[in-house]
């Protein structure tokens, strides 16, 4: 056997004792990484004890922003052992509460974010005063423990992505000044499904049904807003199609029907009617291009200028000086008067809620049971009663209850009921020059139009409100639903959710680079300084070394 060289068997032992100061070293950087990130998470996550004791109280903030204007509120909630859904405490803005420009239950500024594409500043007014009052009615030891939701509804659905996105960016600006714990996929617009789906979890769960072991069948959900309507209904579990979604709230687990019906709010819907009554006579001339549309829902006392996105288009028995206009969806003025017609205004009314292209109907639908909601090229939008459900009761929220608040209608939505009122009540409306909406005697046979004629529900029990629920009660459950959750407060989770913040902070990372400097010092290879002896230097010297140094 070949004897092996000293300069051979010090590299080998030079290299085992590398190899062993790399693992030394690599198990170090390993040890710490692991070290500052649990120590991160307790360092950072709030209080964890407090959610998994599964005691006490925590708060959360959702700010919906919407198409006429957005609106805060604020959940406090309390969790206990053996509980599977959290126990609402309080919610603010409380019951009482209707100022700030609201009609039921919410503080509201306007417009809607979607108006403020590329305006920094006007998103920020909209909300700064929004957040400092839920800064108000959140303990302030709490406000780092409190996450908070931005969700946008149908006006922010209506804008392109990137001009979504520039607002949603404006917006996280505004959070970063505020010790709420916020998440950038908190700061979104909701799909008209997600919508839908909290709305319709917040009534349940406010009315009782998901707490009740004998399974009560739930509430059927009619949410109408300012741009859009949903309609949420749970069906036979046997049911597919595109609208079916599977609901899962703690254990609770039901198979519902969502529709999200864009245009079909409040406000869309009155632009849609004079949008129709410019295809028909009640449009006049007046004049040095000046045009007046003659409403029968308001007062013949009543005229302002109104602009409207479609009017005149498919005209055809106006002048052809306006065939520009007809041409181009843009927006256009007009003189709003009123006629103070009320079977005309049920006529214009149904035609809206049904979406029907002529402000007349057909004959043959105006004694049908059910026409349909459709689209102006006639295809069918929904069709609730096609599908087998186990809802017999339906609640109108939202926009509903706030004309039902203001005029004092009768609780059941019965559609009989709502037109011998809305009968009644547009004569009051139009004698009386200080209503505070020229649009209300129209609204009230929209709503019984949309229960009776759109969705077909007339023998089913339809009650107005209750007030104080909003999708947003829904969405605080689902999108907040790590804080109480019996799987959500793990240490994963946790530590997903806060991680984030801890790795953005400079503090570890330099306890993390000051460690791996000790540890490098302390095991370096330390190499001799050479002597001016070259005998010494040469003997002083590894072997390998020296070996070289001869060639020289």
């Amino acid at each position: 056997m070949e004897p092996i060289s000293p300069s051979k068997s010090k590299l080998q032992v030079m290299g085992f004792t590398r190899t062993r100061r790399i693992l030394i070293i690599g198990t170090a950087i390993f040890t710490v990484l692991i070290l500052v990130m649990v120590c991160g998470v307790f360092m950072t996550r709030p209080n964890i004890n407090h959610y998994e004791s599964k005691r006490g109280t925590y708060y959360t903030v959702v700010l919906d922003c919407g198409s006429t204007g957005s609106r805060v509120n604020v959940y406090k909630w309390m969790f206990k052992d053996g509980s599977k859904l959290p126990l609402l405490l309080e919610s603010y803005p409380e019951n009482s509460d209707t100022t700030y420009g609201c009609q039921y239950h919410c503080r509201q500024t306007e417009p809607g974010l979607d108006k403020f594409v590329g305006n920094a500043s006007g998103v920020m007014v909209s909300l700064e005063p929004l957040i400092r009052l839920a800064e108000q009615w959140v303990p302030v030891d709490k406000h780092s423990l409190t996450p908070i939701f931005v969700l946008a509804t149908a006006g922010m659905r209506k804008l392109e992505a990137e001009s979504a996105r520039l607002v949603l960016e404006d917006v996280q600006k505004v959070l970063k000044k505020h010790s709420f714990f916020y998440r950038k996929d908190w700061i979104r617009v909701l799909s008209g499904t997600e919508e839908a789906h909290y709305g319709w979890v917040s009534l349940n769960y406010k009315m009782g049904i998901f707490g009740n072991l004998s399974r009560l069948p739930s509430l059927g959900l009619l949410d109408l807003g300012g741009s859009s309507l949903q309609v949420v209904t749970e069906v036979d579990k046997s049911r597919d199609g595109d609208h079916i979604m599977i609901s899962k709230v703690g254990s609770f687990e039901r198979r519902i029907l969502a529709y999200s019906l864009p245009a079909f709010g409040l406000n869309e819907a009155f632009d849609r009617s004079v949008v129709l009554l410019t295809h028909s006579e009640a449009l006049r001339e007046r004049g040095n291009g000046v045009f007046e549309v003659l409403h029968p829902c308001l007062s013949s006392s009543f005229l302002q200028n109104y602009t409207c996105l479609g009017c005149f288009v498919q005209n055809r028995i106006i002048s052809e000086n306006l065939t520009s206009m007809m041409e181009e969806k843009r927006p256009n003025t007009v003189l709003l008067g009123g006629s103070s017609n009320w079977e005309q205004c049920k006529e214009v009314a149904r035609a809206s809620a049904v979406n029907l292209s002529n402000p007349t109907l057909p004959q043959q639908s105006k004694n049908s049971n059910c026409i349909g909601l459709s689209s102006l090229a006639g295809s069918m939008l929904l069709n609730v009663t096609s599908h087998p459900n186990m809802t017999r009761h339906y609640n109108a929220m939202s926009g509903f209850f706030a004309i039902y608040s203001r005029l004092n209608l009768s609780r059941t939505a019965n559609s009989t009921n709502m037109w011998e009122t809305g009968e009644h009540l547009c004569p009051k409306l139009w004698s009386d020059h200080t209503s505070t909406s020229g649009q209300d005697c129209f609204r009230v046979p929209y709503m019984a139009s949309l229960i009776e004629d759109a969705l077909c529900l007339r023998n089913v029990e339809v009650v107005f409100g209750p007030g104080d629920i909003s999708w947003t009660l829904g969405a605080a459950m689902i999108e907040g639903d790590y804080l109480w959750h019996s799987t959500a407060t793990s240490d994963s989770d946790i530590f997903s959710l806060r991680y984030y913040k801890m790795i953005s902070s400079p503090f570890p990372l330099f306890v993390l680079l000051l460690f791996l400097l000790l540890v490098v010092h302390y095991n370096q290879v330390k190499l001799p300084m050479p002597s001016r002896d070259a005998s010494c230097a040469r003997a002083c010297l590894p072997s390998y070394l020296c070996c070289r140094s001869l060639l020289f």
